[in-house]
């Protein structure tokens, strides 16, 4: 052969000189698709020369005595294998869908996850993650050095099996897409999100009810869950939450007081009793604040809508 090679065609010189036994083994530790590629580069090459495969098999022994050991050639080749890149079925998918997957599994197999991703992915994944966790996981991927090809191999094929396994629980594209129509509007003041809902409602009702499902307004404090709600009342003051209670329906206002306090909701009261006639958009923007509150909770994985069950009055 003339010319110089690639490392691939460097690899494949080196098994054909290895012999089957020998070659064998060394290939049980590629993936699939490497051991097609390096085998059709086999099948190409006629006629290796005497200098060719001496130059290649010089290069790969070094140092070593008796390079016809399988284990020792591994050692040698793992710097000239080619690169694989596993975990590509993560690129499609949204932050929380991978946290979903990969929740639950020991620190060791994410921070090889994350080591592969997109840098910009893996940061969003690692931000998500309680900071004692997020300080192990970036240590681990600074520190520890990458397994062996068929370990890589092994893990890709089990996160891939549970990826196959949410099957429909993950958000198909339009899901992704009105979802973050609904987070923007929810973000919205209620005017801009009343004009583009309607704008949509006109030309596709059935989108905008698919928007409007995901979106969190108000009036969702019914239904959401009894413990969330009475996170985001404690970190509320009184005259905010009097506010909100002006233009509320009997069953908001009823979830709003179960989740309180005895003397939190005398002070609430008392609050509206004082307000007297307050300017709609002020009421509007007392009741976005705990939208917003309760819309970052959800978004940072917290469970936040719920059936609306009562668990009783607090004291």
């Amino acid at each position: 052969m003339k010319g110089s090679l690639t490392t691939k065609e460097k690899v494949a010189v080196l098994l054909l000189n290895l012999g089957a036994e020998a070659a064998g083994e060394v290939l049980q530790n590629f993936g699939e698709g490497e051991i097609a590629e390096i085998g059709e580069i086999i099948g190409r090459m006629r006629n290796i020369d005497e200098e060719t495969s001496t130059k290649v098999l010089n290069e790969f022994v070094g140092q070593y005595d008796s390079w016809r050991d399988s284990e020792q050639i591994i050692d040698v080749i793992k710097d000239h294998r080619p690169n694989i890149m596993p975990f590509m079925y993560f690129k499609n998918l949204i932050t929380d869908e991978i946290m979903s997957i990969i929740a639950g599994e020991h620190p060791q197999m994410i921070s090889l996850v994350l080591s592969y991703l997109d840098p910009k992915q893996s940061a969003e994944i690692v931000a998500l993650m309680p900071e004692e966790t997020r300080c192990d996981i970036i240590n681990r991927m600074a520190t520890s050095s990458s397994p062996p090809i068929q370990i890589i191999k092994q893990i890709d094929e089990l996160l891939e099996a549970k990826v196959l396994s949410l099957g429909d629980r993950l958000d198909t594209p339009n899901e992704r897409k009105f979802r973050t129509i609904a987070e923007i509007l929810n973000k919205a003041d209620s005017m801009t999100e009343k004009t583009i809902m309607q704008r949509i409602k006109e030309e596709n009702p059935e989108i905008a009810k698919e928007i409007k499902t995901l979106m969190f307004v108000f009036e969702d404090v019914a239904i959401v869950d009894d413990k969330a709600l009475r996170k985001v009342l404690s970190e509320t003051n009184s005259t905010t939450i009097a506010m909100c209670m002006k233009t509320a329906s009997n069953q908001v206002r009823e979830k709003i007081y179960r989740n309180m306090s005895k003397r939190m909701g005398d002070m609430v009261k008392e609050e509206q009793e004082l307000l007297g006639p307050k300017p709609l958009s002020e009421v509007e923007a007392a009741q976005k604040e705990i939208v917003d509150r309760l819309s970052t909770m959800e978004a940072e994985g917290e469970t936040v809508r719920g059936s609306g069950s009562d668990s009783g009055p607090l004291v």
